[in-house]
């Protein structure tokens, strides 16, 4: 719907011109009716009409004074002009000030929904040039930040006002992460200090004007949605010089890939003018974790992940060295396995592009657990592949039968084949996966216990509940707690 507004001084005339058509069915929404056009200049110098049609023969203020003034305020609104037949000077004067169409009074409905299609038609092309316009500042920007030396392009520069700064003027790149993309364009276009923006994938990019004081108050402003009560969003410190704006947009970006590193639901990032000073607690080398592994059993092993993980998540280390310490610990279980731990190569693979610790830990959780079954076993081919489908498969619903079907093998000979090999039966082996893989993310903490049954392959809670603790011999909330406490 195109917000419109009717301005006229004859109450009558306005009453009519509502009820002379079907304003909604034309894709027209009349957002308000003024007799004072004092009253409907405050109002359109809201960002809300796209559509005036006002009356030019007015006692307040003079029709084409009016006129101007509102094409002032709002240089981009469509005007339909009326006027009586003894006011051509006027339709004239509203013409010259760009007004769309004009209509004589009475108003004729075919007259009158005539001028609405070709202000519809207008005002469509008025929003795509609009949006090129847009789509072309954000590029221009988007070159100016992501390349070294962007701001050596003196024309894309001066198109962004950026050629010759005020040096009293403070610009900071900001990235708002992950942010409801409408409700925030929605906000940046009214926003006087947001100098451009752009998308980084999900994550806007923007370049903002202002003091720090101006900045917080801008951040006050934000919708509660997109907000840093509600979405992570990260401040560079001020730009001393338009060749520090690629250094600047770089640290934020890098700040951003930390704060999805380790999951930050929200909160504002300040980065400080000079580096940060070392954190307080000591980020162990790996060279050292490496030979305190050499000297731990797998049990010992997981504990010290857990732990070590825990602290880098408190101080918010680099995410290479996060990913490094995993790799650590995978060559490690590697080892303890004679360097036969299966799917090695598929571990490092996903501990290299893990998006987030916890992806990261639950790998190496997932490896710790291979090793497991692994030391001290020496199964058949047809045997190893059953354990190696449970390992990668435990999650969703497993069967003897189709392993066997895939497999090419009579089910109860496969079955017989496993349990005298393993100890177990198919089912028990899968039990027991599945009970240490859960076991391993509720010390992980953080995960809802439901959504950790469905992770391990119960969709029935209830049934999670009963195999957990015959397993374990209490629930998985109390096992949670008492690691806790183990912990603390």
């Amino acid at each position: 719907m195109i917000p419109t507004i009717l301005v006229d001084d004859e109450y009558m005339i306005l009453r009519g011109l509502q009820k002379l058509i079907d304003w909604q069915e034309l894709g027209f929404d009349i957002v308000s009716t003024f007799q004072d056009p004092n009253q409907a200049l405050q109002f359109v110098r809201q960002p809300q009409p796209q559509l005036l049609i006002t009356d030019m023969n007015m006692p307040e203020i003079d029709g084409p004074d009016f006129i101007a003034q509102v094409r002032s305020a709002q240089p981009d609104i469509a005007i339909i002009v009326l006027s009586g037949y003894g006011d051509f000077e006027y339709v004239r004067a509203g013409l010259q000030n760009g007004a769309l169409d004009y209509l004589r009074k009475p108003v004729d409905p075919d007259e009158l929904t005539a001028a609405l299609t070709k202000a519809r038609k207008e005002l469509s092309g008025v929003a795509k040039r609009r949006e090129e316009s847009a789509l072309a500042q954000q590029q221009q920007l988007q070159h100016v930040l992501v390349t070294a030396t962007g701001y050596q392009n003196t024309e894309i520069m001066q198109d962004l006002g950026l050629q010759s700064p005020d040096e009293h003027v403070e610009l900071r790149v900001v990235a708002i992460l992950n942010p409801d993309r409408k409700l925030l364009e929605a906000f940046l276009a009214r926003s006087p200090a947001v100098v451009g923006y752009f998308w980084e994938q999900q994550d806007a990019i923007l370049l903002l004007s202002g003091t720090w004081p101006n900045v917080r108050h801008w951040l006050s402003t934000m919708p509660a949605g997109i907000g840093p009560t509600r979405r992570p969003v990260v401040i560079s410190p001020p730009v001393m010089a338009p060749a520090e704006l690629h250094r600047q947009y770089t640290a934020v970006l890098h700040a951003g890939q930390i704060a999805y590193f380790y999951q930050a639901a929200d909160g504002l990032v300040v980065i400080p003018q000079t580096a940060a000073a070392p954190p307080k607690l000591p980020i162990p080398a790996l060279d050292w974790v490496a030979d305190q592994l050499a000297t731990m059993d797998l049990n010992q092993m997981e504990d010290e992940m857990l732990t070590l993980y825990e602290q880098i998540t408190k101080q918010q280390v680099s995410v290479a060295y996060a990913r490094q310490l995993g790799l650590v610990f995978l060559m490690a279980l590697n080892s303890r396995t004679h360097h036969a731990l299966p799917h090695y190569e598929e571990y490092v693979s996903q501990i290299n592009n893990a998006d987030t610790v916890s992806g990261l830990t639950k790998t190496l959780g997932a490896a710790i657990l291979t090793a497991k079954t692994v030391q001290n076993t020496n199964y058949s081919a047809s045997v190893q592949q059953v354990v190696d489908i449970i390992q990668h498969h435990y999650h969703e619903p497993v069967q003897i039968t189709d392993i066997a079907d895939e497999l090419h093998l009579n089910a109860v000979y496969l079955g017989q084949l496993f349990k005298k090999e393993t100890g177990q039966t198919f089912s028990q082996y899968l039990a027991d996966w599945r009970i240490n893989r859960a076991k391993s993310l509720l010390r992980q903490g953080g995960l809802d216990i439901g959504l950790i049954a469905e992770e391990v392959g119960y969709q029935n809670n209830g049934y999670f509940y009963k195999v957990f603790k015959k397993q374990v011999g209490v629930s998985p909330r109390v096992y949670r707690e008492q690691e806790r406490q183990i912990k603390a």
